[in-house]
């Protein structure tokens, strides 16, 4: 490639680029009256059924890669779930359910990777760092769940199990966050204002997604309660821990104690039957030797009668 035709490359490249970005603001129709906010925004911009949205999702790229800081990454991340959760809502208004279903997953995904970009600057940065992040995810995601839950009431029962599952899902993610940020009292709050989103649905339809949220609220409640006895259960156990493993050194002193004094015993034992047996033996040859020196004896007394004998006569 020449140096001209590099050049013309990169001014091609540069304009795409910035067309791109452009492109990703424009709205569409929004004369609906159904139209609902979430944060700053009124309109998704490029809705995924258009043969532009590739255009979209590169400018989106683009401005990650360029963005001057995590939490700025952060905060463009957050705004993309908003306009996901718009244009989810405008494809079901649209009665576009095949494409609706498969943008509920992309933002679902969206969601959960701008929970945990918000998680990693929380944990390299410190709790100060994430607070204005969290608190704006939490009433950000308060906003789309409204509109999901809009959605999913006017929604065909075919098409309700996406949404479903994107409900349950992001509300875990952001439940987790929220906890993990401020605690359990506002994880509490969080729970309070998800629960009165329900409240004006149909019986039919709260019931069901009343279902779902209670099982990830019942969870979440568990986590926390996890990790606030958490160190109470670890200083439990290692209580447990130390007093087994006294008493197994105290009944293994006891076991040597013991061991040991069955050895002595043994060993005195032992000693006494030598000492016994050593007796006898001495005894016995006492015996023996006296046995002999009353033979001799005898038979000495016995010559010397013969002896007086043969003289008188």
């Amino acid at each position: 490639m020449t140096k001209l035709s590099h050049i013309l490359f990169s001014m091609l490249l540069t304009a795409f680029t910035i067309l791109s970005i452009l492109y990703t603001s424009i709205p569409v129709s929004a004369d609906s009256p159904e139209d609902s906010v979430i944060g700053d925004l009124t309109d998704p911009g490029i809705l995924p059924d258009s043969g532009f949205y590739f255009m979209k999702s590169w400018g989106r790229n683009l401005q990650l890669m360029f963005a001057g800081s995590d939490t700025e990454k952060a905060r463009l991340m957050l705004k993309y779930t908003n306009e996901d959760a718009l244009a989810l809502q405008k494809m079901y208004q649209l009665g576009k359910y095949d494409v609706g279903a498969k943008h509920v997953e992309q933002y679902a995904l969206q969601l959960q990777n701008t929970v945990q970009n918000i998680e990693q600057i929380r944990t390299r940065q410190g709790q100060n760092s994430s607070e204005e992040l969290v608190s704006k995810l939490e009433q950000n995601y308060l906003q789309q769940q409204e509109v999901l839950l809009s959605v999913l009431e006017k929604a065909p029962e075919a098409a309700q199990n996406g949404l479903l599952n994107a409900i349950e899902n992001s509300n875990k993610h952001v439940a987790a966050m929220v906890m993990a940020q401020n605690g359990d009292q506002a994880l509490q709050q969080y729970q309070e204002q998800v629960n009165q989103q329900t409240k004006n649905m149909g019986q039919e339809t709260k019931i069901m997604v009343q279902q779902r949220l209670e099982v990830k609220h019942e969870q979440s409640a568990q986590s926390s309660g996890a990790n606030s006895s958490g160190q109470g259960a670890m200083t439990q156990t290692q209580t447990q821990t130390q007093t087994q493993t006294q008493t197994q050194t105290q009944n293994q002193g006891q076991n040597q104690t013991q061991t040991q004094q069955q050895t002595q015993t043994a060993t005195q034992t032992q000693t006494t039957t030598q000492t016994m047996q050593q007796t006898g033996q001495q005894s016995g040859q006492q015996n023996i030797q006296n046995q002999g020196t009353g033979q001799s004896t005898g038979q000495g007394g016995a010559n010397q009668g013969a002896g007086n004998k043969q003289q008188g006569k």
